[in-house]
């Protein structure tokens, strides 16, 4: 069994970023950003953690999207906005993500962009979208910010979805067998 960390959209909460990382990187086997941290590439808090540029990050140092492959998953990240992930009144649009994680191998696709958190399996992938930290948008922007954790286990994959405090949004969990 493996856990991932993945956060996206802070735009600029360095604080909140700094939390969140504090208290999983000692627990997960790695760590993804998806971009519009607003931060610089080079920050200490990104020491160990695989990011992407957002459309909010002027870092030239930032990637625009990279395929990874930890504890045999294979993940296709990017932040979204240069694969049109943004539908109106929908979660996401998903066909250049598909399209791209296929040409990478990727079993698991993470991205940000929309503010909306949410994951599904789509063509015998899982898309992740661990929402957003600091300017939640959707339905549950109530919740105040989100972000995600990913258990790979032999036959499955199970996300829990966070709040800001840490707590586990427990209705939110998604699973997809491997």
């Amino acid at each position: 069994m493996s856990k991932f960390l993945i956060v996206s959209d802070n735009h600029g909460d360095r604080a909140i970023l700094s939390d969140i990382i504090a208290k999983w990187r000692p627990q997960v086997d790695g760590i993804f950003f998806n971009g519009d941290s607003e931060l610089a590439a080079q920050d200490v808090v990104f020491d160990g953690v695989s990011t992407v540029i957002g459309n909010m990050d002027y870092d030239a140092d930032f990637v625009e999207a990279r395929a990874t492959t930890i504890d045999h998953v294979t993940f296709f990240q990017t932040h979204g906005h240069l694969y049109d992930v943004t539908t109106f009144n929908a979660w996401a649009n998903l066909e250049l993500l598909d399209k791209a994680a296929l040409e990478s191998g990727a079993q698991v696709v993470l991205f940000g962009h929309t503010h909306i958190d949410g994951a599904l399996a789509y063509h015998g992938k899982l898309f992740i979208n661990p929402g957003s930290t600091s300017v939640p948008k959707g339905p549950r922007a109530i919740i105040g910010g989100t972000y995600a954790v990913l258990i790979a286990e032999t036959d499955k994959f199970v996300v829990h979805f966070y709040n800001r405090s840490h707590e586990l949004l427990d209705n939110l969990t998604v699973e997809m067998a491997r």
